[in-house]
């Protein structure tokens, strides 16, 4: 199973938005990708309501997942 860890979430001095920091691993090739992500402060808010009692960072993980699959749809939209 691919995994998505969260480092550190940090808001920015702006106030309005967050820093995601989180590390990815790949299970097919073993390989990690590190980075970070700045949020809104709605998209963070929402992401702690999808948090459990046994997993605090359910909510990061999926908002960190969904913003880099963004991210890939928008480059292979620019290649197309």
């Amino acid at each position: 199973m691919n995994v998505i860890s969260i480092t550190y979430v940090t808001p920015n001095s702006d106030n309005s938005t967050t820093r995601i920091e989180f590390t990815a691993k790949f299970q097919g090739t073993n390989d990690n990708v590190s980075g970070s992500i700045n949020v809104t402060n709605d998209d963070i808010t929402n992401a702690y309501h999808e948090a459990t009692a046994s997993d605090p960072y359910a909510g990061h993980r999926a908002l960190v997942a969904s913003k880099l699959a963004d991210e890939f749809k928008q480059v292979g939209d620019k290649e197309a």
